[in-house]
């Protein structure tokens, strides 16, 4: 039996509407947990990218670190302080039960945060990394780059097994830019050791640091990175030239020798290798003689002569410069050719042979300097000399010199350590003479 129920036209569509209305409601509702679980899911994937999808030991060969090892002990009331460079590289790699290890060069620097002839593996999936070690056949954890804060785990990466705690992945600056860093440490607790590594995402090590306090005894090596290149990419690539030889012109015969200056400049001073200039004399295009300067990377001024110089030679020179850092920097002036100087009739000279023939004012050196910076002027015979640093507002600075000096060269020291970076000159007046000069302070 069939029963059929009439409704009134009204009702019919209250009741589809309230229908209508729960539908929309749960479609908005359903929508809305769905944008949830969308936005949840890309936000955790993309958390989960930012710490297991890096690479915190790139080891690849040819990869290198530029460390600097900033150091100090105390041993009652001895002690010394000083500052280290070195290179970390990977070197070789090799095949050990069908896995690749990868050697560092570390191994040749006592303080290295490596042990010397040990071996890496990166394991990019589980985010780990592990050692091998001489005379051991086991392969070792040296660093969990998955440990949550705060937890604890035996680690091999000082050669011998250690406590690490594990200080989690954070974002930190390192060579000006902002990286994911892994942090790890074994700490004193109720001992006398402290070490700490810090690793940054598909850079490396970024940062070592032991500290040892015994007995009256303490000591700290802290090792910072300064530049690297990681798979062909220069990481804060260092600055090294030569800037100019100063003053190169024509000069009469009898003008020899003069003072040479030879400014450069150099991101780590240290680090310079070796600094030279390499001349040749001609005479009728004929090579007469050739002659090599070391220069001194604190002190680039030079006695500059030939013996045997006559009227109509030429002179060429060419300023080198290298350095020993991971980039192996090499720099000369001028980049191609020679700089050429000709030799002139003589002039009156009735002086001291080794007398300077001419008012000089030298570019000061280094430069940019911080604080300290050397000025070398020279004059020809005897006059009241001073000499004033001013801003670049011209106001005066400092007076470094005003006394009477007999001819010859000089050198003397400015100290702008309370002073602001910045633009200044400096202006010799000696008689007749008056020169002037800028200078870049940087701190």
């Amino acid at each position: 039996m069939k029963i059929k129920i009439s409704s009134s036209p009204l009702l019919i569509v209250t009741v589809w509407g309230k229908i209508f209305k729960a539908y929309c409601y749960a479609f908005i509702n359903s929508t809305r947990l769905l944008k949830s679980c969308v936005f949840l899911l890309v936000f955790f994937q993309f958390n989960i990218s930012d710490s297991s999808a890096q690479n915190f030991f790139p080891l690849k060969v040819g990869n290198a670190y530029q460390l600097k090892n900033s150091w100090y002990f105390y041993f009652g009331s001895h002690g010394d302080s000083g500052t280290d460079y070195y290179n970390l590289t990977v070197i070789s790699d090799t095949l050990i039960e069908g896995e690749q290890f990868y050697s560092l060069s570390n191994n040749l620097y006592q303080y290295s945060p490596f042990k010397y002839e040990c071996v890496f593996r990166y394991d990019s999936l589980n985010q780990k990394l592990y050692i091998r070690i001489p005379n051991d056949s086991t392969t070792r954890l040296a660093v969990d780059f998955n440990a949550l804060v705060g937890s604890q785990y035996t680690s091999f990466i000082m050669g011998e097994s250690k406590s690490f705690t594990s200080q989690g992945i954070s974002y930190k600056v390192v060579l000006g830019d902002t990286f994911l860093v892994y942090s790890m440490k074994h700490p004193m607790g109720g001992g006398d050791f402290e070490y700490t590594y810090e690793f940054a995402a598909n850079l490396g090590l970024s940062k070592y640091r032991s500290y040892i306090i015994s007995n009256g005894y303490e000591s700290s090596d802290t090792h910072i990175i300064l530049a690297a290149l990681v798979d062909s990419i220069k990481y804060n690539p260092f600055v090294l030239r030569v800037d100019s030889l100063y003053p190169v012109k024509d000069r009469p015969v009898d003008t020899f020798p003069f003072l040479l200056t030879i400014p450069h400049t150099a991101s780590y001073t240290d680090l310079i290798d070796s600094f030279y200039l390499d001349v040749q004399q001609l005479r009728a295009d004929t090579l007469v003689q050739t002659k090599k300067y070391n220069v001194s990377k604190s002190n680039p001024h030079i006695s500059f002569n030939l013996t045997g110089l006559l009227v109509g030679d030429q002179i060429k020179l060419k300023a080198t410069i290298t350095d020993t850092s991971i980039f192996y920097n090499v720099d000369h002036y001028p980049d191609t050719g020679w700089v050429v100087m000709n030799v002139l009739p003589p002039i009156l000279n009735v002086g001291n042979e080794n007398t300077p023939l001419s008012c000089e004012l030298a570019q000061n050196y280094p430069n940019p300097f911080n604080p300290v910076t050397r000025i070398v002027y020279q004059i020809p015979e005897p006059a009241f000399v001073t000499i004033k640093v001013y801003d670049v507002l011209g106001n005066e600075i400092e007076t470094l010199l005003k006394e009477e000096k007999i001819a010859g060269s000089y050198e003397l020291e400015f100290n702008g350590s309370e002073l602001t970076s910045g633009i200044y000159y400096y202006r010799i007046t000696a008689g007749d003479f008056s020169q002037t000069k800028k200078m870049i302070l940087l701190k």
